[in-house]
């Protein structure tokens, strides 16, 4: 009976055009069938379109042709430049290797990482993913500004820093509240007022500024477990922020005053603060974030005026570091300048983070080094490249664009490289630790007795008796 209706079956789905051919037809299925008896049936195949849902293995079938696009290559020589398209979408082509995409590739995505698609011949090895944009970061929306953020689940080689950008509008706070650990933070645009108290209780307060009239803006370092607060003045603020942990939203990282009151027994609260129960009826019972001010602050440059009058004083170190005040270090390598801030030199207060904002001229290059600390970086402004060498015969290349965040771990060599002739590269190095230190390959080779040099590199003495003794930082 069964077999019956197997053929009956059979002969339903050949009508309907279902059945490409009767397997039972084939030499060596028929032989398999007699071999094994009856216990075997014949098996029919039944077109795959026919099928409700597509099989996922398969690759898919296209009716359109496929369109030749063109094989683009370096041109010669290769000296590791970046691949050049011609305007075109970029192809996984570099020096008669790799081919056109044939499917379809996320072309925008390609463009501003050419070194991803065609890498330099030089890169070798696997290293990790190092970059992360803030534009890929979800971005939290409140009322009176938003929040997003580069956290060690973002950027897993990233485990000394996280980092947000945050945007309070005119006149908007960011609610009272302290860390687990330290935040610095750079003022991108905008005017504000931070106030804080030490654990003394003396107070502070005081203006930032973003970078107004061509002028350097403002940074601000608060220690770990200092309260503070944030408020945007008339023209709204923008700030990113830094903190000495890559796994920052790890709970007992950030404290929240109201939520903490709201999860206190009210009668504790108010006692704790000394009125009645009735007064604290409208505590947020879910901790806002950003929140507007009803009152307007007074303007820029009036801090004072909200200065609350404290008999312990005020701190002995400033929170603010006004980078428009420092003077700028003109490389030697005439290619830019930069301005270094650490505990040691210049910024007491900010013990655990040492930053540099550094500015690159056009064609120019952040010469090769390495660092002590793992190295964060952040792209202000411009379009650059960077490769990273961990050891062991690997190299990866980058390429940066705003708001572009990267780490290089600690000891990797890294050079960083601005790919405008036209325009300045601008971007911040940051480090968890209490002073910045460098290590430059350039200074360390024109050091070392000459010969050693000569016979590494196969140059000759008079080569390496050009090479500069000094860190160029920035070579033009």
């Amino acid at each position: 009976m069964f077999a019956r209706l197997s053929h009956l079956l059979l002969a339903a789905l050949a009508v309907a055009g279902v059945v490409f051919a009767d397997p039972s037809a084939d030499e060596e299925v028929r032989a398999f069938i007699a071999r094994e008896g009856a216990a075997v049936r014949s098996l029919n195949f039944g077109r795959r379109q026919a099928a409700s849902s597509q099989t996922r293995h398969l690759r898919p079938t296209y009716d359109e042709p496929v369109v030749r696009r063109s094989k683009r290559d370096i041109t010669p020589p290769d000296v590791g430049q970046v691949a050049d398209f011609g305007g075109q979408d970029p192809q996984p082509i570099r020096n008669g290797n790799g081919d056109t995409f044939l499917a379809n590739s996320n072309h925008e995505i390609d463009a501003q990482n050419p070194d991803n698609v065609a890498a330099p011949t030089t890169d070798a090895g696997t290293v990790p993913n190092l970059k992360w944009s803030f534009s890929l970061s979800h971005t939290r929306l409140l009322k009176g500004g938003w929040v997003r953020e580069q956290t060690i689940t973002d950027l897993p080689p990233s485990k000394d820093l996280a980092a947000a950008e945050i945007r309070l509008s005119p006149n908007a706070y960011r609610e009272l509240h302290w860390h687990r650990v330290a935040e610095w933070g750079y003022i991108l645009n905008g005017t504000g007022r931070i106030s804080a108290i030490d654990e003394s209780g003396r107070s502070y307060i005081s203006d930032v500024k973003g970078p107004l009239n061509g002028t350097d803006p403002d940074i601000y370092y608060f220690p770990p477990g200092v309260p503070h607060s944030i408020q945007a003045l008339d023209q709204g603020l923008e700030i990113l922020l830094i903190f000495t942990d890559g796994n920052f939203d790890a709970s007992g990282t950030t404290f929240m005053l109201s939520d903490w009151l709201a999860h206190t027994p009210l009668e504790v609260v108010a006692q704790n603060l000394g009125v009645n129960t009735s007064v604290l009826a409208n505590i947020p019972q879910k901790d806002p974030y950003i929140l507007q001010s009803t009152v307007p602050p007074p303007p820029l440059g009036h801090a004072a005026d909200q200065e609350v009058a404290d008999p312990a004083g005020h701190v002995p170190s400033p929170y603010v570091f006004h980078l428009d005040q420092q003077e700028k270090t003109v490389a030697p390598g005439g290619g830019g300048w930069v301005k270094i801030q650490d505990s040691v030199t210049n910024f007491p207060v900010s013990k655990l983070l040492a930053s540099a904002l550094v500015v690159v001229e056009p064609n120019g290059l952040r010469e090769l080094h390495w660092h002590v600390n793992d190295e964060w970086l952040y792209v202000i402004s411009g379009h650059g490249r960077a490769t990273a060498f961990p050891g062991g015969s690997s190299a990866r290349t980058f390429d940066f664009q705003p708001g572009d965040t990267a780490v290089f771990p600690v000891s990797y060599g890294h050079y960083v490289k601005n790919l405008s002739p036209t325009e300045p590269l601008i971007f911040l190095e940051l480090f968890k630790s209490d002073r910045f230190v460098d290590f430059t390959a350039t200074q360390w080779l024109a050091l070392v007795p000459r010969q050693v040099v000569a016979d590494l590199l196969k140059v000759p003495v008079s080569v390496v008796e050009g090479f500069a003794k000094e860190k160029q930082i920035i070579v033009a």
